[in-house]
């Protein structure tokens, strides 16, 4: 998967872990991810890059519904 313009291989396990850190069912597949964590302050947007192990992913089911969320990946 592209992720901020880096090629990052994530297993079927990770994406099963990220979906159960986030609470969601097996017919959400992952759609997008990021190590930024982008905030508007009100006074511009402020860009947060977030820690290795921690990436903002977008999950979506087929009827198009978009849930988003911070999850922990843990190496293997």
């Amino acid at each position: 998967m592209l992720i901020d313009g880096r090629l990052v291989a994530l297993c079927e396990q990770d994406v099963a872990n990220a979906r159960q850190q986030l609470g969601l069912p097996l017919d959400y597949f992952l759609v997008e991810a990021t190590q930024q964590l982008f905030h508007d302050t009100g006074n511009g947007l402020a860009i947060i890059p977030l820690p290795a192990d921690t990436f903002v992913m977008a999950f979506e089911n087929t009827n198009g519904d978009r849930k988003y969320g911070a999850v922990k990946l843990i190496p293997i």
